[in-house]
């Protein structure tokens, strides 16, 4: 794919990850931007108090052999090098725990970014005056797309179910992406377009095999089984701003999006999506 990203085939029942994008490290970097000075601050004066408690060990093992130093609990509280190597060890434990804290922050924050970038070039095809190949990276900025996936059943009730309310959705700039998963058919866009005949509205999933990959992933990192009906909603800057198993509650994304004509349609006023899940 474009921009050095990959979705992994999976042969065999087997599964690798994509390797992370600099996008997604760059991206990670202007979320975060002392991080990467706070893990090496933490991993400094880890090293720091690692030394001086090897010093302090030396020398409390020493003064233990010498006499110098006396075996009752008083005469470890009396000990300048006890007091020092327990000094020592408790700036290591906290400076590790803190470097453990961030590193882990960081790694969920790159894997999260790194599905909206792989899910950023998966393509849709858009049936306006002809059909046109788009990803959906060049959809952000003009609309807040929302993927339902599961069985050809909950595909087709989810988008009968916003057809209820269409045009307010083509108000919020919703567009909809049905994809079924599993071994079974994608559901016949024809009979889709039924419900909901705007194709601005109703887009068509290409190359199902990287969806469904994506998916899998996606279900795999929110502790969801294979097989669930799901839906993902994005921002407008493609970014997730709501998931969850069954229909996806239209009327609510209706009521907390901003139309995209009057007062509220600005650019300042596309970043009032919800916040980022």
């Amino acid at each position: 794919l474009e921009k050095g990203l990959s979705v992994v085939a999976r042969a065999g029942g087997g599964k690798e990850r994509p390797s992370i994008s600099k996008e997604a490290l760059l991206r990670s970097e202007v979320e975060a931007p002392f991080r990467f000075f706070r893990i090496f601050l933490w991993l400094a004066l880890a090293a720091s108090a690692g030394l001086g408690g090897l010093i302090a060990t030396v020398r409390v093992a020493a003064g233990l052999a010498k006499g110098e130093i006396g075996l009752t609990f008083a005469d470890f509280l009396n000990s300048e090098d006890v007091t020092g190597l327990a000094i020592d060890l408790a700036a290591l434990s906290t400076m590790l725990f803190l470097y453990r804290r961030d590193a882990a922050a960081r790694d969920k924050q790159i894997k999260r970014l790194q599905r909206e970038t792989t899910l950023a070039q998966l393509k849709v095809e858009i049936n306006l005056k002809k059909p046109r190949l788009v990803t959906l990276q060049q959809l952000q900025g003009f609309a807040r797309t929302v993927i339902v996936a599961g069985t050809q059943e909950y595909v087709v009730e989810s988008v009968r179910k916003a057809a209820e309310d269409k045009e307010m959705v083509k108000d919020r700039s919703i567009c909809i992406i049905p994809l079924v998963l599993g071994d079974e058919q994608q559901v016949d866009h024809a009979l889709l377009s039924e419900l909901i005949p705007d194709p601005e509205v109703l887009l068509s999933p290409i190359l199902i095999g990287q969806w469904r990959a994506w998916m899998a992933d996606q279900m795999e990192e929110a502790g969801v089984d294979q097989g669930q009906n799901v839906y993902i909603g994005l921002r407008m800057d493609g970014r997730v701003r709501a998931s969850g198993r069954g229909t996806p509650p239209w009327r609510k994304f209706v009521a907390e999006l901003t139309p995209k004509e009057g007062i509220w349609s600005s650019d300042f006023m596309k970043g009032f999506d919800g916040r980022v899940n």
